[in-house]
Protein backbone atom coordinates (compact mmCIF):
# COMPACT_ATOMS: atom_id res chain seq x y z
CA UNK A 1 0.00 0.00 0.00
CA UNK A 2 1.20 3.50 -0.90
CA UNK A 3 -0.69 6.26 0.90
CA UNK A 4 -0.04 9.81 -0.27
CA UNK A 5 -3.50 11.21 0.47
CA UNK A 6 -3.73 14.79 1.73
CA UNK A 7 -0.22 15.62 0.47
CA UNK A 8 -1.31 19.14 -0.40
CA UNK A 9 1.97 20.15 -2.06
CA UNK A 10 2.43 17.03 -4.18
CA UNK A 11 2.48 17.95 -7.88
CA UNK A 12 3.97 14.94 -9.69
CA UNK A 13 4.73 11.26 -9.26
CA UNK A 14 7.85 9.67 -10.80
CA UNK A 15 7.63 7.31 -13.77
CA UNK A 16 9.72 4.88 -11.71
CA UNK A 17 6.58 4.20 -9.69
CA UNK A 18 5.75 1.63 -12.36
CA UNK A 19 8.47 -0.60 -10.91
CA UNK A 20 6.32 -1.32 -7.85
CA UNK A 21 5.04 -4.57 -9.33
CA UNK A 22 3.56 -5.80 -6.05
CA UNK A 23 1.73 -2.59 -5.15
CA UNK A 24 -1.95 -3.29 -4.51
CA UNK A 25 -3.30 0.05 -3.22
CA UNK A 26 -2.44 3.57 -4.40
CA UNK A 27 -4.11 6.47 -2.59
CA UNK A 28 -3.53 10.03 -3.80
CA UNK A 29 -6.92 11.41 -2.70
CA UNK A 30 -7.00 15.10 -1.75
CA UNK A 31 -3.61 15.77 -3.33
CA UNK A 32 -5.02 19.06 -4.54
CA UNK A 33 -2.09 20.04 -6.79
CA UNK A 34 -1.55 16.65 -8.41
CA UNK A 35 -2.46 17.10 -12.09
CA UNK A 36 -1.67 13.70 -13.55
CA UNK A 37 -0.61 10.15 -12.84
CA UNK A 38 2.49 8.76 -14.56
CA UNK A 39 2.08 6.76 -17.75
CA UNK A 40 3.81 3.89 -15.97
CA UNK A 41 0.62 3.45 -13.90
CA UNK A 42 -0.35 0.64 -16.26
CA UNK A 43 2.74 -1.33 -15.18
CA UNK A 44 1.32 -1.79 -11.68
CA UNK A 45 0.10 -5.25 -12.54
CA UNK A 46 -0.97 -6.09 -8.98
CA UNK A 47 -2.94 -2.88 -8.36
CA UNK A 48 -6.45 -3.57 -7.05
CA UNK A 49 -7.37 -0.21 -5.48
CA UNK A 50 -6.86 3.30 -6.89
CA UNK A 51 -8.10 6.36 -5.01
CA UNK A 52 -7.53 9.54 -7.03
CA UNK A 53 -10.51 11.66 -6.02
CA UNK A 54 -10.33 15.32 -5.04
CA UNK A 55 -7.22 16.03 -7.09
CA UNK A 56 -6.46 18.20 -10.13
CA UNK A 57 -6.22 15.10 -12.34
CA UNK A 58 -8.36 15.58 -15.45
CA UNK A 59 -8.04 12.07 -16.84
CA UNK A 60 -6.29 8.78 -16.28
CA UNK A 61 -3.21 7.91 -18.39
CA UNK A 62 -3.86 5.71 -21.40
CA UNK A 63 -1.88 2.89 -19.80
CA UNK A 64 -4.56 2.56 -17.12
CA UNK A 65 -6.45 0.20 -19.44
CA UNK A 66 -3.99 -2.50 -18.41
CA UNK A 67 -5.08 -2.47 -14.76
CA UNK A 68 -7.10 -5.63 -15.13
CA UNK A 69 -7.13 -6.47 -11.40
CA UNK A 70 -8.61 -3.17 -10.31
CA UNK A 71 -11.60 -3.71 -7.99
CA UNK A 72 -11.93 -0.23 -6.43
CA UNK A 73 -11.65 3.05 -8.33
CA UNK A 74 -12.37 6.50 -6.94
CA UNK A 75 -11.91 9.27 -9.46
CA UNK A 76 -13.93 12.42 -8.98
CA UNK A 77 -13.83 16.14 -8.59
CA UNK A 78 -14.48 18.46 -5.71
CA UNK A 79 -17.14 18.09 -3.04
CA UNK A 80 -17.82 21.66 -2.03
CA UNK A 81 -19.96 20.89 1.04
CA UNK A 82 -18.25 22.83 3.85
CA UNK A 83 -18.19 20.03 6.40
CA UNK A 84 -14.48 20.17 7.12
CA UNK A 85 -13.19 19.70 10.69
CA UNK A 86 -11.72 23.15 11.29
CA UNK A 87 -11.79 26.69 9.96
CA UNK A 88 -8.08 26.67 9.28
CA UNK A 89 -8.37 23.55 7.15
CA UNK A 90 -11.37 24.99 5.38
CA UNK A 91 -9.47 28.15 4.56
CA UNK A 92 -6.68 26.10 2.98
CA UNK A 93 -9.21 24.33 0.77
CA UNK A 94 -11.46 27.31 0.05
CA UNK A 95 -10.15 27.87 -3.46
CA UNK A 96 -10.74 24.24 -4.39
CA UNK A 97 -14.11 23.99 -2.69
CA UNK A 98 -15.67 27.05 -4.26
CA UNK A 99 -18.74 26.55 -6.48
CA UNK A 100 -16.84 28.17 -9.35
CA UNK A 101 -14.20 25.44 -9.39
CA UNK A 102 -16.84 22.75 -9.10
CA UNK A 103 -18.94 24.05 -11.96
CA UNK A 104 -16.32 23.22 -14.56
CA UNK A 105 -16.01 19.68 -15.82
CA UNK A 106 -12.78 18.43 -14.28
CA UNK A 107 -12.88 14.74 -15.04
CA UNK A 108 -12.88 13.94 -18.75
CA UNK A 109 -13.25 10.21 -18.44
CA UNK A 110 -11.71 8.09 -21.20
CA UNK A 111 -13.99 5.49 -22.75
CA UNK A 112 -11.56 2.71 -21.87
CA UNK A 113 -12.24 3.05 -18.15
CA UNK A 114 -15.10 0.61 -18.66
CA UNK A 115 -12.46 -1.99 -19.49
CA UNK A 116 -11.93 -2.34 -15.73
CA UNK A 117 -14.11 -5.43 -15.82
CA UNK A 118 -13.18 -6.54 -12.29
CA UNK A 119 -14.45 -3.38 -10.60
CA UNK A 120 -16.65 -3.87 -7.55
CA UNK A 121 -16.67 -0.26 -6.28
CA UNK A 122 -16.69 2.82 -8.51
CA UNK A 123 -16.81 6.37 -7.16
CA UNK A 124 -17.31 9.07 -9.79
CA UNK A 125 -18.84 11.65 -7.47
CA UNK A 126 -18.33 15.27 -8.50
CA UNK A 127 -16.55 14.07 -11.63
CA UNK A 128 -18.05 16.69 -13.92
CA UNK A 129 -20.26 14.17 -15.69
CA UNK A 130 -22.86 15.89 -17.84
CA UNK A 131 -24.83 15.08 -20.97
CA UNK A 132 -21.57 15.37 -22.95
CA UNK A 133 -20.01 12.46 -21.06
CA UNK A 134 -23.19 10.43 -20.59
CA UNK A 135 -22.33 8.24 -23.60
CA UNK A 136 -20.10 6.11 -21.35
CA UNK A 137 -21.77 2.72 -21.01
CA UNK A 138 -21.42 1.13 -17.58
CA UNK A 139 -23.11 -2.10 -18.63
CA UNK A 140 -19.83 -3.98 -19.03
CA UNK A 141 -18.97 -3.69 -15.30
CA UNK A 142 -20.70 -6.94 -14.46
CA UNK A 143 -19.08 -7.30 -11.01
CA UNK A 144 -19.93 -3.77 -9.84
CA UNK A 145 -21.61 -3.68 -6.43
CA UNK A 146 -21.23 -0.06 -5.28
CA UNK A 147 -21.64 2.97 -7.58
CA UNK A 148 -21.46 6.62 -6.51
CA UNK A 149 -22.44 9.24 -9.12
CA UNK A 150 -23.26 12.04 -6.69
CA UNK A 151 -22.74 15.69 -7.53
CA UNK A 152 -22.81 15.36 -11.32
CA UNK A 153 -24.73 17.46 -13.85
CA UNK A 154 -26.44 14.88 -16.08
CA UNK A 155 -30.20 14.93 -16.71
CA UNK A 156 -30.37 11.12 -16.99
CA UNK A 157 -28.27 8.34 -15.50
CA UNK A 158 -25.45 6.94 -17.65
CA UNK A 159 -26.51 4.01 -19.79
CA UNK A 160 -26.07 0.38 -18.83
CA UNK A 161 -26.84 0.68 -15.10
CA UNK A 162 -29.93 -1.51 -15.50
CA UNK A 163 -27.66 -4.28 -16.82
CA UNK A 164 -25.47 -4.51 -13.72
CA UNK A 165 -26.49 -7.85 -12.15
CA UNK A 166 -24.65 -7.39 -8.82
CA UNK A 167 -25.26 -3.70 -8.13
CA UNK A 168 -26.35 -3.29 -4.51
CA UNK A 169 -25.68 0.35 -3.64
CA UNK A 170 -26.37 3.37 -5.86
CA UNK A 171 -25.79 6.95 -4.74
CA UNK A 172 -26.83 9.86 -6.93
CA UNK A 173 -27.03 12.55 -4.25
CA UNK A 174 -27.06 16.28 -5.13
CA UNK A 175 -27.43 15.65 -8.87
CA UNK A 176 -29.40 18.86 -9.33
CA UNK A 177 -30.31 18.25 -13.01
CA UNK A 178 -31.44 14.64 -12.68
CA UNK A 179 -35.11 14.34 -13.67
CA UNK A 180 -35.98 10.68 -13.10
CA UNK A 181 -34.64 7.24 -12.24
CA UNK A 182 -36.01 4.09 -13.81
CA UNK A 183 -34.98 0.60 -14.86
CA UNK A 184 -32.70 -0.14 -11.94
CA UNK A 185 -31.53 -3.75 -11.53
CA UNK A 186 -33.50 -5.79 -9.00
CA UNK A 187 -30.28 -6.42 -7.05
CA UNK A 188 -30.23 -2.83 -5.70
CA UNK A 189 -30.61 -2.75 -1.90
CA UNK A 190 -29.69 0.87 -1.20
CA UNK A 191 -30.63 3.93 -3.25
CA UNK A 192 -29.92 7.48 -2.13
CA UNK A 193 -31.15 10.48 -4.12
CA UNK A 194 -30.82 12.99 -1.28
CA UNK A 195 -30.68 16.55 -2.56
CA UNK A 196 -31.73 15.77 -6.15
CA UNK A 197 -33.81 18.93 -6.33
CA UNK A 198 -35.14 18.44 -9.89
CA UNK A 199 -36.07 14.78 -9.75
CA UNK A 200 -39.78 14.07 -10.23
CA UNK A 201 -40.13 10.30 -10.44
CA UNK A 202 -38.30 7.27 -9.10
CA UNK A 203 -39.05 3.71 -10.06
CA UNK A 204 -38.23 1.28 -7.25
CA UNK A 205 -37.25 -2.18 -8.53
CA UNK A 206 -39.24 -5.07 -7.10
CA UNK A 207 -37.70 -6.95 -4.19
CA UNK A 208 -38.93 -10.14 -2.62
CA UNK A 209 -36.28 -11.29 -0.16
CA UNK A 210 -34.84 -8.20 1.53
CA UNK A 211 -35.96 -4.82 2.75
CA UNK A 212 -34.01 -2.26 0.69
CA UNK A 213 -33.49 1.36 1.68
CA UNK A 214 -34.47 4.49 -0.22
CA UNK A 215 -33.26 7.93 0.87
CA UNK A 216 -35.14 10.86 -0.68
CA UNK A 217 -34.45 13.78 1.67
CA UNK A 218 -34.56 17.20 0.00
CA UNK A 219 -36.13 16.04 -3.28
CA UNK A 220 -38.48 19.01 -3.41
CA UNK A 221 -39.90 18.25 -6.88
CA UNK A 222 -40.51 14.54 -6.27
CA UNK A 223 -44.05 13.66 -7.35
CA UNK A 224 -44.12 9.88 -7.39
CA UNK A 225 -42.20 6.81 -6.27
CA UNK A 226 -43.36 4.25 -8.78
CA UNK A 227 -43.78 0.61 -7.82
CA UNK A 228 -44.07 1.13 -4.08
CA UNK A 229 -47.57 -0.33 -4.05
CA UNK A 230 -46.69 -3.47 -6.02
CA UNK A 231 -47.09 -6.83 -4.35
CA UNK A 232 -43.82 -8.12 -3.01
CA UNK A 233 -42.14 -4.70 -3.09
CA UNK A 234 -40.84 -4.12 0.42
CA UNK A 235 -38.83 -0.93 -0.01
CA UNK A 236 -38.41 1.18 3.11
CA UNK A 237 -38.24 4.95 2.70
CA UNK A 238 -35.98 6.78 5.11
CA UNK A 239 -36.52 10.50 5.63
CA UNK A 240 -39.04 12.32 3.43
CA UNK A 241 -37.98 15.73 4.77
CA UNK A 242 -38.14 18.40 2.10
CA UNK A 243 -40.23 16.34 -0.33
CA UNK A 244 -42.88 19.03 -0.43
CA UNK A 245 -44.48 18.00 -3.73
CA UNK A 246 -45.63 14.65 -2.34
CA UNK A 247 -49.19 15.00 -1.16
CA UNK A 248 -50.08 14.05 2.40
CA UNK A 249 -52.39 11.32 1.09
CA UNK A 250 -49.56 9.88 -0.98
CA UNK A 251 -47.21 9.98 2.00
CA UNK A 252 -49.81 8.16 4.07
CA UNK A 253 -50.18 5.47 1.41
CA UNK A 254 -46.40 4.99 1.45
CA UNK A 255 -46.47 4.68 5.22
CA UNK A 256 -49.11 1.97 5.00
CA UNK A 257 -47.11 -0.02 2.45
CA UNK A 258 -43.89 0.22 4.45
CA UNK A 259 -45.48 -0.54 7.82
CA UNK A 260 -46.58 -4.00 6.68
CA UNK A 261 -43.07 -5.37 7.04
CA UNK A 262 -41.23 -2.60 8.91
CA UNK A 263 -41.29 -3.96 12.45
CA UNK A 264 -40.08 -7.41 11.41
CA UNK A 265 -37.16 -6.16 9.36
CA UNK A 266 -35.91 -3.12 11.24
CA UNK A 267 -32.65 -4.81 12.24
CA UNK A 268 -31.91 -5.68 8.66
CA UNK A 269 -32.46 -2.04 7.70
CA UNK A 270 -29.95 -0.88 10.28
CA UNK A 271 -27.44 -3.41 9.02
CA UNK A 272 -27.78 -2.10 5.46
CA UNK A 273 -27.73 1.52 6.55
CA UNK A 274 -24.44 1.14 8.39
CA UNK A 275 -23.01 -1.00 5.60
CA UNK A 276 -23.67 1.56 2.86
CA UNK A 277 -23.27 4.78 4.80
CA UNK A 278 -22.34 6.20 8.16
CA UNK A 279 -25.78 7.10 9.41
CA UNK A 280 -26.26 8.06 13.04
CA UNK A 281 -29.32 7.04 14.99
CA UNK A 282 -30.62 10.58 14.69
CA UNK A 283 -30.76 10.33 10.90
CA UNK A 284 -32.41 6.94 10.91
CA UNK A 285 -35.90 8.39 10.49
CA UNK A 286 -38.52 6.85 8.27
CA UNK A 287 -40.78 9.84 7.93
CA UNK A 288 -40.75 13.46 9.05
Amino acid sequence: MLRLDYCLSLKTLPESMGNLKSLQTLNVAWCLQLEKLPESLGDLESLTELFANRTAIKQLPTSARYLKKLTKLSFGGYNYSPDLPSKSLFSRFSLWLSPQSCSSSKAMLPAFFTSFSSLKELNLSYAGLSEATRSIDLGSLSFLEDLDLSGNKFFDLPSGISLLPKLQCLRVEKCSNLLSISELPSSVQFLSINGCTSIERVSAPLQHERLPLLYVKGCRNLIEIQGMDCAGNNWSILNLNGCNNLSENYKMSLIQVVSLSLSLRLLENKHLAFKYGSFSNSSFNYFP
